[in-house]
C-alpha cells in the first residue's frame, strides 16, 4: 500500500491499471472460499454487501430469520425493511448461553421465508454456526442463506459450495490480517438469473467499464444508456463505483498471503491457542460465554465475563495486551500468530487485576 501511494504520487493516477486490481481481488476471494470468479463482487464493507444482497431478494415472501448472536449489520439492515414495509417480520432468535440451537432455526423457518441471515461465526460469543445445515433448512422452504463470514473467513478452511450458502459477505481486516475499506460480496452462480439488485451503480451495469477494460476495449467507447439499467451477468453487479484503490491493493496482498498458508493448519494453531486460553479463564473462575469446545468446534473467539470492560481493557492495553470489551465482557481473538506465551502473559494479567 506504501508503495502503490509512492507510484501515485510520482506518476499520477493509473485508474486502468486499478481496475484490474479489482478483477485480481475477485479471483483470489473466490479461490479462498471455494467459489468461481463470476461469482465475487469487490464493495467497499461487509455491510453494503449484505444491502447489495437484500435488495436483490424476492420480498414476495416477507419473512427474513436472523439470530441475535449476528453481527448488528446483520440483523439492524432486517429490522429497518420491516419498519419501512418491505418485510413484513423479522424474526429473531435468542441466544441462551452464546448458543442458538439448531431447533430453533428449524421451528423460525417456514414457507413465508424468504432469507435465512446468519453469521458463520458469532462476533459476541465465538460460536461456530452449523452453515451446512441451517442452509438446508432455508432451501427446504425454497428461501436463500445469507451468510457474514467475517470472523471464519481466515480462521477456519471456508468451502461455500459445500456449506450450501447463497449469498456471503466478508471484509479484509481482522482475521484475513488486511486494510480496511474494502470487501467481497459473493452470490452463487444459481442464484444470478433470479436475485439481481434494485439499486445499480456504474460499474454493477452490463457492459461496464471493468467488462470492457477485460477485453482490451476503451472503457468510453460508447455512451452507457440512459433508458434502462441492465445488471451485469455476474456479481459485478454488486459494483457501485471507483473504489478505494490503495485499499484494494492491500486486500490484494492480505489474499496472497492468506492463501500462501495452509488454512487448516492456521486453524490448528488458533484451536491450541484458544483451549490454552478457555483453560486458563477456567482456572481463574471465570464466567464463560464462549460455548465449551465440543459444543462449538470453531472460531476464534473467547469471551468471558467482566463488570467493568473498558477499565480492564485499558489496564491490559497499559501492558500491550490488545482485547476487546463488549456488554459487560471481555472478548479475546487469538490468531496463527499469537504464542502460548502470549496467552500465559494475558492470563497473569488477569490473575493480577
Amino acid at each position: 500500500m506504501e508503495e502503490f501511494v509512492e507510484e501515485w504520487s510520482r506518476e499520477g493516477e493509473r485508474w486502468e491499471d486499478w481496475l484490474a486490481d479489482i478483477v485480481k481481488l475477485r479471483k483470489l476471494f473466490a479461490k479462498l472460499i471455494g467459489a468461481r470468479d463470476n461469482e465475487v463482487g469487490v464493495v467497499p464493507s461487509a455491510s453494503l454487501g449484505l444491502v447489495e444482497l437484500a435488495s436483490s431478494l424476492d420480498l414476495s415472501k416477507k419473512k427474513v430469520v436472523v439470530s441475535d448472536l449476528n453481527f448488528p449489520s446483520n440483523i439492524l439492515l432486517w429490522q429497518r425493511m420491516r419498519e419501512s414495509g418491505l418485510l413484513k417480520k423479522v424474526v429473531v432468535l435468542r441466544g441462551r448461553n452464546g448458543i442458538v440451537p439448531l431447533e430453533a432455526w428449524e421451528r423460525a423457518i417456514d414457507e413465508e421465508t424468504a432469507a435465512v441471515a446468519v453469521d458463520y461465526v458469532s462476533w459476541l460469543s465465538g460460536y461456530r454456526e452449523r452453515v451446512r445445515e441451517i442452509a438446508d433448512l432455508a432451501h427446504r422452504m425454497d428461501a436463500v442463506a445469507l451468510v457474514d463470514a467475517f470472523h471464519g473467513v481466515g480462521v477456519f478452511p471456508i468451502d461455500v459450495k459445500r456449506d450450501g450458502v447463497d449469498g456471503l459477505v466478508c471484509g479484509f481486516y481482522k482475521w484475513l490480517c488486511g486494510p480496511h475499506g474494502a470487501a467481497c460480496v459473493f452470490l452463487d452462480e444459481k442464484r444470478l438469473d433470479s436475485m439481481k439488485p434494485a439499486y445499480l451503480g456504474w460499474f454493477g451495469v452490463k457492459d461496464n467499464v471493468i467488462e470492457r477494460a477485460q477485453v482490451k476495449r476503451d472503457p468510453f467507447d460508447i455512451p452507457f444508456p440512459a433508458d434502462k439499467a441492465e445488471p451485469s451477468a455476474t456479481a459485478a453487479r454488486f459494483e457501485w463505483g471507483t473504489s478505494a484503490a490503495v485499499v484494494v491493493r492491500g486486500a490484494i496482498e492480505a489474499m496472497k498471503f492468506a492463501l500462501s498458508t495452509d488454512p487448516g493448519s492456521r486453524f490448528r494453531v488458533i484451536t491450541r491457542r484458544k483451549e490454552e486460553l478457555i483453560t486458563g479463564l477456567r482456572g481463574l473462575g471465570k464466567k464463560m460465554l464462549t460455548p465449551p469446545l465440543e459444543e462449538s468446534p470453531g472460531g476464534g473467539i473467547v469471551t468471558f465475563e467482566s463488570k467493568d470492560q473498558r477499565l480492564l481493557v485499558e489496564k491490559l492495553a497499559a501492558k500491550r495486551i490488545v482485547v476487546s470489551g463488549r456488554y459487560n465482557h471481555l472478548r479475546v481473538s487469538p490468531h496463527f500468530y499469537n504464542t502460548a506465551e502470549e496467552i500465559d502473559q494475558l492470563l497473569r494479567a488477569l490473575r493480577a487485576s
